[in-house]
């Protein structure tokens, strides 16, 4: 009888037998794969939870006043409107005073202007229309009658420079002017206008004879290089029937705390044109402060919950169910809340509840709004103070998690970490695999091997025994 063995000899299916082993070698890994699968789940969630708390922290510090100044200055802002707004705008700052005022603009601000004179006096005498002699052309923006220019620059000019070089000369000086040449019907005109309006804008010219000019001398027109096609003047109006001048269209002096822009002045006939400015006070940014660091903390206070829990029923956990950084979190911002800061201590108002802001009972914060404006409107400083320890309050805690070297870095830095642990764990397993799986195939190659000879041997023997004699039939 042959020896059979289904399955073995020629026909062993090496490959089954050793993919079937490695699967079972291959657990270690396995069980690699799903931890770091875990600690990335861990990570993402950690990102999440750094997203609502860099924007609890962003909202908090909005309501911290900078150093230096107070709550108070911070929020007591005030809005202008003008009721005509082509006519002037204007702007605030924390010393304004709440008011209406009427405005009557009477004059603009206007530019100097000068423009090369023609015929014997025209500097362009040289060939070609040229400047015959050049050198350093000195030019200053003064008041009229001043001894102190704002602003002085030497500019070099050829001899024989051409009316659009001394042009390109000027205005590559950055010298407060603007220099245009026209060609009229008198020949080429350099026109130089200062660039800002206002009385302290008046353009002198020295250094070259054929380009001088002194808006303080007497004008010489049968000599004179230059002459003024526009003199420079500051700007005049009436504040509340008070008469009031400015160097430029914008006017800082006039009143504390009020930045007057003047846009628009009279046509003639018309001496004065007239318009109503009104400062009123202006809560809208301590209202939206509150309301983005209710929403900011509620923000949190979902996705913190989300993270951390945990369903009975299907047996499915947050990411970061029992995780300590989670914990640290809630527990920093709900002693934030639930905390008087000690700025407070002795105030009127130490809660947020005194100006409105309740807590639910789901544990999300809620705006009274009427309650809140009703606070700002009896004590605006109270208020404002109360804010702002608070934000200060929520800062820290926001800070200790998500700033530089927080928590939430720390432990996330600390998860790749043991990502990188597993990752060289599992090169060593599938070193160690590649070696076994090596072995495994030699062993069972070297059985198909024996047992295909001895099929061979068998069957051989079969065959032998077949043609022997028959020793029963003697």
């Amino acid at each position: 009888m042959a020896i059979a063995s289904p399955g073995l000899g020629s026909n062993l299916d090496v490959n089954s037998i050793v993919s079937q082993l490695m699967s079972l070698e291959q657990r270690p890994l396995t069980v690699l794969a799903q931890k770091e699968a875990g600690y990335q789940a861990k990570i993402s969630a950690l990102g999440s939870l750094q997203g609502v708390i860099s924007a609890l922290q962003s909202a908090s510090a909005n309501l911290v006043p900078a150093s230096g100044t107070t709550a108070t200055e911070k929020f007591s802002i005030l809005k202008a409107a003008v009721t005509d707004s082509t006519i002037a705008s204007v702007t605030t700052s924390s010393s304004a005073v709440a008011g209406t005022y009427s405005l009557e603009v009477n004059q603009l601000a206007k530019q100097h202007s000068l423009t090369t004179a023609t015929g014997a006096p025209s500097p362009f005498s040289g060939a070609g229309e040229t400047l015959p002699l050049g050198g350093t052309l000195t030019l200053s923006l003064d008041a009229l009658g001043g001894s102190s220019p704002h602003t002085t620059t030497d500019i070099s000019i050829a001899d024989g420079a051409s009316p659009e070089e001394i042009r390109d000369a000027i205005n590559g000086a950055g010298a407060g002017v603007v220099a245009l040449v026209i060609n009229g019907v008198d020949g080429k005109q350099l026109l130089v206008t200062s660039t800002a309006a206002g009385s302290n804008q008046f353009i002198k010219l020295s250094g070259i004879a054929g380009l001088s000019y002194d808006p303080d001398a007497a004008p010489q027109p049968l000599t004179d290089a230059f002459v003024q096609s526009q003199a420079a003047q500051g700007s005049s109006f009436k504040l509340n029937g008070i008469a009031v001048e400015g160097v430029t269209n914008s006017v800082t002096t006039a009143v504390d705390g009020l930045t007057i822009n003047l846009i628009k002045g009279p046509e003639a006939p018309a001496t004065g044109i007239s318009t109503t400015l009104t400062i009123s006070k202006d809560n809208s940014s301590l209202t939206a402060g509150v309301n983005a660091l209710v929403k900011a903390f509620n923000d949190f206070r979902t996705t913190s919950n989300s993270l951390g829990s945990y369903n009975a029923t299907t047996k499915q956990a947050g990411a970061l169910n029992g995780e300590s950084t989670l914990r640290t979190a809630q527990n920093a911002f709900r002693s934030a809340l639930g905390n008087v800061p000690a700025e407070l201590s002795g105030a009127t108002l130490q809660r947020l509840s005194d100006i409105g802001v309740s807590i639910q009972k789901n544990g999300t914060l809620a705006v009274d709004a009427a309650a809140l404006s009703a606070a700002i409107g009896d004590d605006l400083s109270a208020v404002a103070t109360l804010v702002a320890a608070y934000g200060s309050a929520f800062k820290s805690a926001a800070d200790g998690m998500v700033g530089t070297g927080g928590l939430i870095s720390a432990r996330s830095e600390g998860l790749s970490s043991s990502i990188q642990g597993l990752g060289k764990q599992s090169e060593t397993i599938n070193k160690r695999l590649t070696e076994i799986e090596a072995r495994y195939r030699k062993q069972f190659t070297a059985l198909d091997v024996l047992i295909s000879g001895m099929t061979k041997t068998s069957t051989f023997l079969s065959q032998q025994l077949a043609i022997l004699p028959n020793f029963n039939q003697r």
